[in-house]
């Protein structure tokens, strides 16, 4: 650049400048050197302007007071730094990392404040935290619910429908609640669709190990995005889609005064209706039987399909009381070396329709209402056969109790 032409340049900045000092607009210098040019000019034209001293003087004040602390700039020329580029390499893409749902972590969720029922039987909830107060509902054992608030002993609870009070007493709380919920409940996913694969890998070309139908639920081991973990028969573990299943901890909960009346009503209607249906059958022979009770055994919801399948499997054609008592046996059975409902039922070689799968369809599908009163009358202990652990076909020639076409023993 010519010394003429920055002269000329630096003349119509300064004259810039001094407009805009005039017009009360702070300006901007590109550099010290840049600065004292500026300072120079203005002052030569605002002095060819008539402009006082005082303005002169003024003009250089602002101009110095300014520049300490703004940005410099200039309208003749500018200077872009380029901002490096960030290369594909450096940029890292963000994975979603899916939430992993297990035993720990359903719990976790459904129960942020676990309590569980810590009674043999049933503990009371009362509506205040006073043993006075109107009852308004029951924990059975192994109930679990979630604390609200407590004092006086007491511990406010949520419970399914249920809200009350119960005594500290009779509640687990923190780790030991947890270690009971693990204990009876167990992670499931039931199935919301009308069929669905399970599948040997989380990928939808792998091989298939069986169908699951609406409503039916499996244990789930854990759920990770797209798949759920599923424990199936023979101790194998397959994967289900998570996007047709519900996923949660599966636990017992309280009963508020009124679903316990809803509850009875509808047993003894089936129970009256189990007593007409047995009415109209008559047993080919039968042993003159008489009832006791051989003391409750712990079985969830699932115990109890499962034991009305079996019954519906093996005795369907029977009287109700031939019902009972195969029933009976399957719980004198799980009372003793089978520990429970399901160990009996599916002991190796005991009983046929179990293996066959029948069992399973049946509970599947839904048992009669028949099978199911035999099954709950089962389990609260009551036995028409004593402490008999075997049946078979009268034809079979055994000796024992005969009830309709089986003979007990």
């Amino acid at each position: 650049m010519s010394i003429g032409m920055r002269k000329q340049k630096i003349a119509f900045a300064a004259a810039f400048m001094a407009a805009a000092i005039c017009a009360g607009q702070t300006v901007y210098a590109k550099d010290a050197s840049s600065l004292e040019e500026l300072k120079a000019g203005s002052e030569k034209v605002m002095e060819s302007g008539g402009m006082t001293e005082k303005v002169r003087a003024g003009a250089a004040d602002i101009i110095d007071r300014e520049v300490v602390s703004v940005e410099v700039k200039s309208t003749e020329e500018t200077v872009d730094v380029d901002e490096p580029e960030e290369s594909a390499e450096d940029v890292q893409p963000q994975e979603d990392v899916p939430e992993v749902l297990n035993s720990e972590s359903a719990l976790q969720k459904e129960y942020p404040d676990l309590v569980m029922a810590n009674v043999n039987n049933s503990v009371n909830v009362r509506s205040m935290a006073d043993e006075e107060s109107e009852l308004i509902g029951k924990l059975y054992k192994g109930c679990a619910g979630s604390m609200l608030e407590q004092k006086e002993g007491f511990t406010k609870v949520r419970s399914g429908e249920l809200e009350g009070w119960v005594k500290n007493d009779y509640l687990l709380f923190d780790d030991a609640a947890k270690d009971l919920a693990k204990e009876v409940g167990r992670l499931s996913a039931t199935v919301e669709t009308e069929t669905l694969r399970i599948r040997k890998e989380a990928d939808e070309s792998s091989g298939v190990y069986g169908l699951l139908a609406r409503g039916e639920d499996v244990e789930a081991i854990e759920e990770l995005g797209d798949w759920v973990k599923v424990q199936c028969e023979g101790g194998k573990e397959g994967y289900i889609s998570s996007q047709y299943v519900r996923v949660e901890f599966d636990l017992d909960e309280g009963e508020t005064i009124e679903e316990i009346k809803a509850r009875e009503a509808a047993e003894k209607e089936a129970k009256e209706k189990a007593e007409k249906e047995a009415a109209k059958q008559k047993p080919a022979r039968t042993t003159e039987t008489t009832k006791t009770n051989a003391g409750a055994v712990t079985a969830a919801t699932d115990d109890v399909t499962l034991l009305a399948a079996l019954i519906q499997s093996e005795a369907g054609s029977e009287c109700y009381e031939g019902q009972l008592a195969v029933g009976a046996v399957v719980v004198n059975r799980a009372r003793g070396r089978y520990g429970s409902i399901a160990g009996a039922v599916y002991a190796p070689g005991q009983f046929g329709p179990a293996a066959t799968g029948k069992v399973a369809a049946v509970a599947a599908m839904g048992p009669n209402p028949v099978a199911i009163q035999a099954a709950k009358e089962a389990l609260s202990g009551v036995t028409n056969v004593g402490g008999a652990t075997h049946f078979r076909n009268i034809r079979s020639g055994y000796s024992g109790i005969v009830i309709g076409n089986h003979v007990f023993w």
